[in-house]
């Protein structure tokens, strides 16, 4: 997670609304070697309320790795059971979709890049503000608002954690907002979550949404690779 640049803090919102069906826009990725485990450390809880109702995200994080796990019920939405879990991972380029449906266990891989999900656009048209600290879910947490003519970023970080999105995307201080302090980006490297940010569309008031976490729990749970199968090999196709 760039912490710092608006436009990546939108990249949160990418990531929440990802689904099978937008993965396979992907190239296929199946002669990729998973690794046989994928082991977290914390469960993030996001939820996210737009006019059209809310939505609750569960991120998995392990730290100082270059993958997370991604779960949600809208993900299996409509299917009882059907089981879902993705992993994106970013040293092997690959987002894996982990599916249990019909009693069989299978994995979907597509080949992705950092790049693909990253964005040039330049942000110099935005001020940075700092503002009055906020403590969420016992967290401190520091804020910032971002702004230009069409959107309002209002937005806050807490450091106080061992986990980050930024160990995942990287940080970079290209096209930073009037007013920003590159500082900032160094601060929250390693140790960074958003825990709320309010995104104000000023021209399309239905865009708006707020995203603030609910809670960052640890978590033992791991998931095994090596038991999922290709989808043609599971279903003889």
């Amino acid at each position: 997670m760039k912490v710092m640049k608006p436009k990546h803090l939108g990249m949160l919102v990418i990531c929440l609304l990802v689904t099978q069906t937008t993965i396979a826009q992907f190239g296929k990725a199946s002669k990729v070697k998973l690794p046989d485990t994928y082991d977290f450390d914390y469960i993030y809880k996001l939820k996210m309320t737009h006019k059209k109702g809310d939505i609750t995200f569960d991120y998995y994080l392990k730290e100082d790795a270059k993958y997370f796990g991604f779960d949600s019920e809208e993900m299996s939405k409509g299917s009882k059971d059907t089981k879902m879990f993705m992993v994106m991972d970013t040293d092997l380029e690959v987002t894996a979709m982990f599916m249990e449906m019909m009693g069989k266990k299978v994995v979907q891989k597509t080949k992705i890049k950092p790049s693909d999900l990253d964005s040039d656009e330049d942000m110099s048209d935005y001020t940075f503000t700092e503002i009055d600290s906020e403590t969420i879910n016992g967290y401190e947490c520091e804020g910032y608002i971002s702004e230009n003519d069409k959107h309002k970023i209002t937005f806050y970080i807490t450091d106080d954690v061992t986990v980050s999105f930024n160990q995942v995307f990287g940080s970079n201080t290209k096209n930073m907002p009037k007013g920003f302090n590159p500082a900032l980006m160094k601060k929250y490297a390693e140790n960074g979550l958003m825990m709320k940010m309010i995104f104000e569309d000023k021209k399309k008031s239905k865009n708006s949404m707020t995203m603030e976490c609910t809670g960052l729990e640890k978590t033992g749970f791991s998931i095994d690779t090596t038991e999922y199968g290709s989808m043609m090999s599971a279903f003889g196709g």
